[in-house]
């Protein structure tokens, strides 16, 4: 329990810079986590997300309250991400999209697409239109 009130009093120790730290450690681990951005942002994010945590952890007043509330912050995204994939999987709609891979779409303009035939070019829009994003 004396380790629970250590974690208690590093939290209300926290300064500006920890909590501009301990924000940049859940966001890049968001953003890292997640299917929205490109891989090489996912990476970007991940070494960002990994050195702030590293910061947030060495610049604690006890670095061993820092890593309990590093590992409490990762353990709370897995939780989150746990409801959110059973909660999609419970109203179905984890069904992923299917999207036309560029090499395979013909090159046009805008101009060409807009007036090609109003079937076609709603058959495009639904094509590249992302459904729900599926878990990994």
């Amino acid at each position: 329990m004396a380790m629970l009130h250590d974690v208690y009093d590093s939290l209300r120790s926290m300064t500006l810079l920890h909590l501009l730290l301990a924000f940049l450690a859940c966001t890049g681990y968001m953003v890292a986590e997640g299917q929205i951005a490109p891989k090489r942002v996912r990476i970007g994010a991940g070494l960002v997300a990994i050195a702030s945590a590293a910061w947030f952890v060495v610049d604690s007043p006890q670095w061993t309250a820092g890593a309990m509330l590093v590992a409490f912050a990762v353990g709370l995204v897995g939780v989150f991400t746990a409801l959110v994939w059973a909660m999609s999987a419970a109203l179905g709609l984890r069904q992923s999209a299917v999207l036309v891979p560029a090499a395979l779409a013909p090159a046009e303009t805008a101009e060409q697409v807009l007036a090609a035939a109003p079937e076609r070019h709603a058959a495009l829009v639904n094509a590249t239109r992302p459904g729900p994003l599926h878990s990994h």
